[in-house]
């Protein structure tokens, strides 16, 4: 098993530092909101990791972890240097799951998934030009793509899921998405704007996404959309495996993706209102 397959990727936003004289481009919210999504993905975590993960130099971190602190969002570990999400920010977390639970409706589908095809199964959503990592289910398959974790979040069309996500969006759209993460493809060099037009147009015509070898060599992955009543993509579901897996079985695999995609596509029709779509805008 290959490193690729079994480390962790780096899930949060890297924001370039603004250039010596010119102004900080980035306001004292996303600024707070960067913290409290590195933390919220990967904690505790040290100053220097936070800072550096964030982009934020290591005063501006630390004044904002202790107003964190003083609101109750962020503590500080007993007994060592390291910051975790604190008991507000939990709470935040428990109402938000009560009125918001696709990844619950999903864990049947995901579980399906995963029996039947040996290998991962994951929910993801929007969540401006990243699809976020909400719910996943792993398989028995010795090899498994161990760096998509819940809570990750990579550019819209970096795997499966996330292209999935991508292409049933408006033309106009997709281009301004594409523009934007342009520069953050380079951690993925086999991904250009070029190949993911292709892959759209692939994936428009098959009814699926399949990406083999991009992300990550020797891993692929299939994915489809997941509508809400007004036909609107809400979500994705994906199946990532080792790429021969996938090359073997990408029709039977695109169809169980699709039936499932059905079923919650209808649990979330008959649950009640407030407990629909866990679409990210952020």
């Amino acid at each position: 098993m290959s490193a690729s397959t079994t480390a962790t990727a780096r899930t949060s936003r890297k924001r370039p530092l603004p250039e010596p004289g010119q102004p900080d481009k980035f306001n004292a919210i996303q600024k707070v909101c960067a913290i409290l999504r590195v933390l919220a993905q990967r904690s505790p975590l040290r100053l220097t990791d936070i800072a550096d993960t964030t982009s934020l130099n290591k005063a501006t971190a630390l004044r904002i972890l202790n107003s964190l602190i003083e609101e109750g969002f962020v503590s500080r570990v007993a007994g060592a240097k390291t910051y975790e999400l604190g008991q507000e920010a939990r709470v935040m977390a428990v109402g938000a799951r009560r009125s918001v639970d696709i990844a619950e409706l999903a864990q049947p589908s995901l579980l399906r998934l995963s029996e039947r095809s040996a290998d991962t199964a994951l929910l993801s959503v929007r969540s401006g030009v990243e699809a976020l990592y909400l719910a996943r289910s792993v398989g028995s398959h010795p090899l498994q793509p161990n760096y998509l974790q819940i809570g990750s979040r990579r550019p819209l069309g970096v795997g499966a899921g996330a292209l999935a996500l991508l292409v049933w969006l408006p033309d106009a759209e997709i281009e301004a998405v594409i523009e934007v993460i342009a520069p953050r493809l380079a951690k993925s060099p086999r991904i250009t704007p070029k190949f993911l037009r292709e892959r759209i147009a692939v994936a428009r015509k098959a009814g699926h996404t399949v990406l083999l070898d991009a992300a990550f060599p020797g891993m692929g992955g299939v994915g489809v959309p997941v509508r809400d009543d007004a036909g609107e993509v809400v979500a994705a579901l994906s199946i990532g495996a080792a790429t021969d897996r996938i090359r073997r079985r990408e029709t039977e695999l695109a169809d169980m993706l699709k039936k499932e995609a059905q079923v919650l596509a209808r649990a979330m029709a008959q649950a009640p209102k407030n407990v629909r779509s866990a679409k990210a805008t952020s």
